[in-house]
C-alpha cells in the first residue's frame, strides 16, 4: 500500500523543532502529500487511515558512511576467504548488506567504499525495484587507494595467496584510480580521475592521507599526504563542476586542515587523529563551514572489551579521540551517523565470541543504534542524536531536498517508532514500521537470500 494516512503519531520531523503531537502524515505515490492535525484530517477525502495513536514518526534513517563489502575485515582476518567465497556474488553480499539496513530502519546509505562495478549494478537494481534494500549511494574507490591486497588494507595476505587472484580483485576495487594515480604525471592524473568522476558514481572520496594500516602499529606511527595540494584542489573542482559530494578521508590533522581549506562536502572520521587533539580554531572553521563531520565512535566499554583481547581497533576511542568528538558536538558541527559498517562473515562473527558482538560497530543492522549509544555518552541530546540519524546526513550530502527530514514533497521514507526516543535514545530501535517510498518493510523476510550471514556451509547462490 502506497497511499496512506498515518494518524495520531507524535511527529518528530527532523528539523529540530517541537514534536507535533496527534498528527496525520499522509502519503501518496510514494511522497508525503500532507501533513495535519488529526482532529483536522477528512478521513472521507483522503487514503486509507492507519491508527498509529500513541507511536513517534521519525524520517527514515540515513547512514552516511557504510561498507556494504565489509572493509573493516578487508584489513585483517577473514578478507581473504570472504573475498574468495564470494568473488561471484559481491552484487548478492551488497543486496545483503542494504536489506540487513533496512530492515533495521535506515533507508538511505551512502557506500563510501567498495568495489566500484558490482555496487553500483546493486544500487540500480534497487532502485529498479528488481530487489528490495536500503536506498544506495555509492563512491566506489577512494581515490589513491589501493585495493583489499595492497598496503592500504592486507598487503601481507599477498605473500599466502595467488598473485593472480590478488591482482584482479585489487584492479576491480582500484577502479583506475588506485595508488598509481599518484606516479603519473598531471595530465595523464586529471584525465583520468576525470574519467572516474562520469563513471557513474554518485560522489567521490579521496584519500586526503595514507591509508598504511602497519602504521597504526604505536610504534610507527605516521601519517603522509596522497597527493600534492594543487591536485586535491583539482580534483574537488572536478568534482563540483559534475554535480557530486566531496569527501575526504584523513587520519592526521593536517589532512584534516587541508581537507577544511577545500570544503570538502563530508570528512569521514575526521576525530580519527592518531591521538592528536585537533585545534579548537580548526574546529570552528569545520562547524561553520557546515562540513558533514561523519564520526565513528567506540563505547568505552566495547573498546575495553577489544582491547582486552588484544585488538588494536580499541585503541581508537583514545582520550584525545574522545575529546575531537566532544568538540565537534560543543561547537554545533554537522555531526552525522557514520559507522564504517559492513555485511561482516558469519565465521568472523563466530570467531570473535559472543563477548565482542554486543555494541560491535562495525556489524550492519544495529551499528547505527550502537552510534547512538556512544555519542550519547560524549554529549550529543538525544534530538542532536535525530538530526544525525537523519537531516545532518542528507544535508551533508546535498540530498535535503527529497530526504532527511519529513515534509510535504519529500520521499515517504519513515520509521514509525513504539516509544518516545527523546525521553531514551534506545527507543529509536523499538521499530513498529518502516516505509520506504510509501511502502511498508516486511522486516521479517529480511535479507533474502543470506549469503554471508547465512550459516557456515551453507552454498552461495550463483
Amino acid at each position: 500500500m502506497s497511499n496512506f494516512a498515518l494518524s495520531g503519531v507524535t511527529l518528530i520531523d527532523g528539523r529540530g523543532g517541537t514534536p507535533a503531537e496527534n498528527t496525520t502524515v499522509v502519503v501518496e505515490d510514494g511522497s508525503i502529500t500532507r501533513i495535519v492535525p488529526s482532529s483536522q484530517y477528512d478521513t472521507s477525502a483522503g487514503p486509507q487511515v492507519i491508527d498509529a495513536a500513541g507511536k513517534w514518526l521519525l524520517p527514515g534513517y540515513i547512514n552516511g558512511n557504510i561498507h556494504l563489502l565489509d572493509g573493516i575485515m578487508m584489513m585483517g582476518i577473514g578478507g581473504v576467504e570472504y573475498l574468495s567465497r564470494y568473488e561471484g556474488s559481491f552484487v548478492k553480499v551488497i543486496e545483503e548488506g542494504a536489506q540487513l539496513t533496512l530492515r533495521n530502519g535506515v533507508t538511505t546509505v551512502f557506500d563510501t567504499w567498495d568495489a566500484r562495478n558490482p555496487v553500483l549494478e546493486a544500487r540500480d537494481r534497487i532502485n529498479a525495484g528488481a530487489t528490495i534494500g536500503s536506498r544506495i549511494f555509492a563512491a566506489g574507490n577512494i581515490v589513491g587507494m589501493g585495493g583489499p591486497f595492497s598496503p592500504d588494507f592486507n598487503f601481507a595476505a599477498r605473500q599466502s595467496i595467488s598473485p593472480t587472484f590478488a591482482n584482479r580483485i585489487d584492479e576491480l576495487f582500484a577502479a583506475g584510480v588506485g595508488a598509481d594515480l599518484t606516479l603519473l604525471q598531471e595530465r595523464e592524473f586529471r584525465a583520468r580521475f576525470r574519467d572516474y568522476v562520469q563513471s557513474g558514481v554518485d560522489m567521490v572520496k579521496v584519500a586526503i592521507s595514507d591509508h598504511l594500516t602497519a602504521h597504526l602499529n604505536p610504534v610507527a606511527l605516521r601519517s603522509y599526504h596522497t597527493f600534492p595540494e594543487k591536485w586535491v584542489r583539482m580534483m574537488a573542482e572536478d568534482t563540483r563542476a559534475a554535480g557530486l559530494p566531496f569527501l575526504s578521508h584523513t587520519l592526521a590533522v593536517p589532512a584534516l586542515e587541508l581537507a577544511t581549506d577545500v570544503d570538502v562536502d563530508v570528512m569521514i572520521h575526521p576525530t580519527w587523529t592518531y591521538n592528536q587533539v585537533i585545534p579548537d580554531e580548526l574546529v570552528r572553521r569545520i562547524a561553520e563551514k557546515r562540513i558533514g563531520v561523519g564520526i565513528q565512535p567506540l563505547t568505552d566499554d566495547y573498546s575495553g572489551r577489544l582491547l582486552a583481547h588484544g585488538n588494536f581497533f580499541g585503541a581508537m576511542n583514545s582520550p584525545e579521540h574522545q575529546k575531537n568528538e566532544r568538540n565537534f558536538i560543543d561547537a554545533g558541527a554537522n555531526v552525522m551517523v557514520a559507522t564504517d559498517a559492513g555485511c561482516t562473515s558469519h565465521d568472523v562473527m563466530q570467531d570473535l565470541g559472543e563477548e565482542l558482538h554486543e555494541d560491535r560497530p562495525w556489524t550492519l543492522g544495529a551499528d547505527h543504534f550502537t552510534w547512538v549509544k556512544a555519542l550519547r555518552t560524549r554529549g550529543l541530546s538525544a534530538m542532536g542524536a535525530i538530526q544525525a540519524l537523519t537531516h545532518n546526513v542528507a544535508d551533508a550530502y546535498n540530498k535535503l531536498d527529497t530526504i532527511g527530514t519529513v515534509e510535504v514533497g519529500k520521499v515517504a521514507d519513515l520509521v514509525l517508532l513504539n516509544a518516545d526516543p527523546l525521553v531514551d535514545s534506545e527507543n529509536l530501535s523499538d521499530i513498529a514500521a518502516i516505509y520506504k517510498e510509501g511502502l511498508a518493510v516486511d522486516r521479517s523476510a529480511l535479507p533474502n537470500p543470506r549469503v554471508v550471514t547465512a550459516p557456515t556451509g551453507a552454498p552461495v547462490p550463483n
